[in-house]
């Protein structure tokens, strides 16, 4: 019989309380548990103690694309990577767009990331100007975002004019040295905000985790639909 193959976010803030989620459900790895206490991770793959399953590493943003393309028949992923994923499909042909092939809502939000939410943050001396272009719609307002499709959804759902750049990270530097007038930014503790000067203009949405099943895994592997009850008692 074939492994499930479960994709973890290998980093170091989401790997335990995910693998753990998997552990209550009665998937223990043994060798995951001794590689988690280790400060540097090498190893990427590790099978269950029962051989059920093979635990893959993988870059947070990466797992809704291993689950959508069926590297991965089940992944853990946070709302920011997979609605981004989502968000940027471009239908080419015939092809199915983006995030088609996999299924976010068979479980609630698991928890994982208690309290982080994306928000609306800038300088103190630029909340009035973020004010008017709320009331004001002819007003653009430059905004920094690393989730750009998610910021665009966000700010079109606020009927606000927006122009967006992309960046890749330290988004809170930018309204001090580019021309940025907010950044669009997930925000956990809020001290790095604090620490460059900038002030939460607006909480726009909490972060989520959701368990990413692939559809096609659901429809030819028998083993999935009773491993997804068995995940959906261990949340209860």
């Amino acid at each position: 019989m074939r492994k499930v193959e479960i994709a973890l976010p290998k980093g170091r803030r989401l790997l335990g309380s995910a693998y753990r989620f998997f552990q209550q459900a009665g998937y223990i790895s043994t060798e995951l548990e001794r590689e988690i206490a280790k400060k540097e991770r090498k190893q990427l793959e590790f099978v269950s103690d029962c051989g059920r399953v093979m635990f893959l590493l993988v870059r947070i943003a990466d797992i809704p694309q291993y689950v959508d393309k069926n590297w991965a028949d089940i992944g853990i992923s946070a709302f920011d990577c997979y609605r981004e994923y989502e968000l940027a499909s471009v239908p080419v042909g015939n092809h199915a767009m983006r995030g088609d092939n996999f299924i976010s809502d068979l479980l609630p939000n698991l928890n994982l990331c208690k309290g982080t939410r994306f928000c609306v943050a800038g300088l103190p001396e630029r909340l009035a100007f973020y004010q008017k272009c709320k009331k004001d719609h002819d007003k653009i307002m430059t905004v920094a975002a690393q989730h750009p499709h998610i910021a665009a959804k966000y700010f079109s759902g606020q009927d606000m004019a927006v122009d967006i750049i992309t960046i890749t990270g330290s988004s809170e530097i930018m309204p001090k040295h580019a021309d940025v007038d907010v950044i669009f930014d997930i925000v956990e503790t809020g001290r790095a905000l604090e620490e460059n000067g900038l002030v939460i203009f607006d909480e726009a949405m909490p972060i989520k985790t959701k368990l990413l099943v692939s559809r096609a895994a659901m429809k030819y592997d028998p083993q999935i639909a009773p491993m997804i009850e068995e995940f959906r008692n261990a949340v209860k």
